[in-house]
């Protein structure tokens, strides 16, 4: 029994070490993209994206000036930005210190500390208590307990309580929308105005803690006024039915999506109100002329349904959502106009920055359009749902990047897909991408249904050295493409719209990688279950041949989806990070972001190792989980010819991340394919290599076969070491300058691999 704990207690030891950091990835800027018609490089390309991004404002690095904190409702995903030198420098090493947030975020100091606390969504995913049940409309309240040292928040509830006619109830907040948490009637302390569901009208929830700082922690909150403003939304057309008595309250029916903020935009002293629909392309304007009611109550006398008049008006997007705040840390508040319509909309060069300026903030606010794309335009921003792949695509030994999206909505309306091809145009070492082709391949041309989700990967499978084209969409049949470049002129020709008649259901993601290290190049499939399928080539290395039923329909017995969700979307990059002889697995998802398995093996009974806190932001960072967004998607490659592969991450929000690899052990734990699980000895010569490899083994009577292994995991060299001689020449003359191993395999199934450099 003691010799059982032993080995129980020994097993669990080495796979909690198995956890420790022998790998882990930091975002980097490295790698460098120019702007489009500008020989400019984007100073921070990989920050992801925006879709429906909200603005708020709070000291990050306790230096007395307010940064900047956006939120992204697609994928819940916080950026933070620090103002240095008068302009807005990428800081993502704060991004962390932010709790998990859904729906919507508003950064108020509610508390009088000033300190900016969290208001966001609530619902039963935050709840405090054990067996607490809140609805999906609760307002969450997180408390900032920042110290100089630290960002840290404490969620104080889940629920703001209010309470009307001796009731006490949950104050309801549509997370859909972007309302206002503000102070409005003017007395320091913080209000609510909120739209109730499927209305047309507005409610103040107002702030009934007593005053003091002695009462600051106080959450106690009043319905006080229905109908707040005195108007109602006229859902038949683009305004409101202004200066309304009760009585007109719940008349012209039902309202289900809007955008709104409060602003004194006329400097009179009262808060008028900015509104944006759900079905609209422009701002409203609402005077509020409580300076003019003799009950000094607040009522919209006056709307203009066209804002901001006399200056660029944004055409092609419709729910606007205007944001105000200082932009620019003149002291003067500004405004940003964006988007909070997730899909049919605008989706790239969607956030309009228009300065205010006022001479002071005293006056009325004059605002005037500065740019469409404000912090996009130092940014890669391709529309939606990107997913980046390194590839050689023009066989001139440097990593170029196909981009899979959904593009720009103007022109696909996110019906179809398309492939953007940038090309390095700087060398192996050095990188620099240039986006030459927004329609590389032309994959739409002469289809029945459009291809959208779109997922590309690369391989030679004819034997002819250039890299063909597999596609997984949305109705999850392969398409074929051979490439049939000729020299200069890459070109590629579609083949087959049902690649052997695989079908692993809706929203298939290919890849091509050698699993089994028999030379030729496998199918790995990502399932929209979350689960990967592998399917084994029983061809040649000219002629592939894969069966329509899966040779493992459960890879390493991985799952990427989430208990909340249906569906997982894996997206698979299987890599050997650590040049063991052992694949790992980088894998996208709906909405765990991307997870990283080890022990990838094709035995049907293996169970790939789950390996997590793997992410840093930041080199000073411990690794941790990183929400990267939903629908992540990721590729690896050595774009630098350093010891380390770099990885890219898509998302939805239609950017990239790019993180630098550290891989400082052995990251595996099974010994199936093992390269230290040595059983002979070998001599490899010389190394680096440049026209031919010598090799010399211990072999005694045993034939074995040496293979030639690109960084992708494919053969690119065979040949026979017979049991009458051990040493061998391999002749290296048409093999690219790059890394590679080489792999000896006897009959008897000792096998050793070592990792070679071949020079130009």
């Amino acid at each position: 029994m003691r010799k059982s704990i032993l080995t129980l207690t020994s097993i669990l030891l080495i796979n909690f070490l198995g956890y420790s950091q022998n790998v882990y990835f930091t975002l980097s800027n490295t790698a460098k993209f120019l702007k489009q018609n500008s020989n400019d490089t984007l100073k921070y390309p990989f920050v992801g994206g925006f879709q429906k991004p909200q603005f708020s404002k709070m000291d990050l690095n306790n230096d007395n000036i307010k940064d900047l904190v956006i939120f992204d409702g697609i994928g819940n995903k916080v950026f933070t930005y620090l103002w240095q030198n008068n302009s807005w420098v990428y800081a993502p090493q704060f991004e962390k210190s932010f709790p998990p947030l859904s729906q919507w975020l508003k950064l108020v100091d509610f508390n009088c500390d000033g300190k900016e606390d969290i208001f966001s969504a609530g619902g039963t995913g935050f709840t405090i208590n054990p067996g607490e049940f809140v609805g999906a409309t609760t307002v969450r309240y997180l408390q900032n307990t920042s110290t100089p040292a630290a960002i840290s928040f404490n969620q104080k509830v889940n629920c703001l309580n209010h309470n009307y006619e001796g009731i006490d109830d949950c104050i309801e907040y549509n997370p859909s929308d972007v309302g206002v948490i503000d102070d409005i009637n003017g007395d320091g302390k913080i209000d609510i105005i909120q739209s109730p569901a499927s209305s047309n009208y507005f409610n103040l929830f107002l702030n009934k803690r007593p005053t003091g700082n002695n009462f600051c922690d106080s959450i106690d909150f009043g319905l006080k006024v229905i109908n707040w403003g005195h108007f109602s939304y006229k859902l038949v057309a683009n305004g409101f039915n202004l200066n309304q008595p009760a009585s007109y309250l719940f008349k012209g029916g039902k309202h289900l999506s809007n955008s709104f903020a409060v602003f004194d935009l006329d400097a009179d002293g009262d808060k008028d109100f900015i509104y944006g629909d759900g079905f609209y392309p422009t701002l409203i304007y609402c005077k509020n002329g409580k300076e003019l009611s003799p009950l000094g109550r607040d009522s919209m006398i006056a709307e203009d349904t066209i804002f901001p008049r006399n200056t660029y008006v944004p055409k092609d997007i419709i729910w606007p959502t205007p944001y105000f705040e200082d932009f620019d840390n003149d002291g003067i508040k500004d405004m940003v106009i964006t988007t909070n319509e997730p899909a049919t909309v605008k989706n790239t060069n969607q956030v309009y920055l228009y300065k205010n300026t006022a001479a002071n903030s005293s006056l009325p606010a004059n605002f005037q359009f500065v740019k469409e794309n404000f912090l996009q335009d130092e940014m890669i921003d391709l529309g939606g749902n990107s997913k980046p792949v390194f590839v050689d695509i023009d066989n001139d030994n440097d990593q170029d990047i196909i981009v899979a999206t959904q593009g720009n909505y103007l022109s696909t309306k996110n019906g179809y897909d398309l492939l953007y091809l940038y090309k390095n145009i700087g060398n192996v070492n050095n990188p620099v991408y240039s986006l030459v082709d927004t329609n590389f391949a032309n994959i739409q041309q002469g289809v029945t249904l459009n291809l959208t989700n779109v997922v590309p990967t690369f391989g030679d499978l004819n034997g002819d050295g250039k890299k063909d084209m597999i596609i997984g969409w949305y109705n999850g049949y392969l398409n074929y493409f051979e490439n049939t470049s000729v020299g200069n002129n890459i070109a590629f020709t579609k083949r087959d719209s049902n690649y052997f008649k695989i079908d692993v259901g809706t929203e298939t993601a290919p890849q091509l990688v050698d699993l089994n290290k028999d030379g030729k190049l496998d199918l790995v499939v990502g399932k929209r279950n979350g689960t990967l399928a592998y399917f084994e080539n029983t061809g040649t290395i000219t002629s592939p041949v894969f069966s329509a039923i899966p040779t493992n329909d459960s890879l390493g017995k991985i799952n990427v989806r989430s208990r909340e969700d249906t569906y997982g979307n894996a997206i698979p990059c299987l890599y050997d990070l650590d040049n063991d002889g052992i694949f790992e697995a980088l894998v996208g998802s709906y909405s765990k972001s991307v997870i990283l398995f080890t022990d990838i093996t094709p035995n049907k009974n293996n169970i790939a190792r789950r390996i997590g806190n793997i992410f840093k932001d930041n080199s000073t960072m411990a690794a941790d989980s990183i929400m990267q967004g939903i629908y992540t998607s990721v590729s690896i490659a050595n774009i630098d010819n350093d010891s380390s592969p770099e990885v890219l991450i898509g998302n939805q929000r239609g950017g990239f991340r790019f993180y630098k690899s550290t891989i400082t052990g052995k990251i595996s734990l099974s010994t199936e394919n093992d390269i230290s699980n040595k059983s002979f000895k070998a001599k490899i010569y010389p190394n680096p290599a440049k026209n031919y490899l010598m090799i010399e083994t211990d072999l005694v009577n045993e034939n074995a076969q040496i293979g030639l292994i690109n960084i992708l995991g494919s053969t690119v060299l065979n040949q026979k070491m017979t049991k009458s001689n051990n040493e061998t020449k391999l002749d290296l003359s048409n093999i690219k300058p790059g890394i590679y191993f080489v792999k000896i395999q006897t009959e008897t199934g000792k096998q050793l691999v070592q990792r070679v450099v071949i020079e130009e």
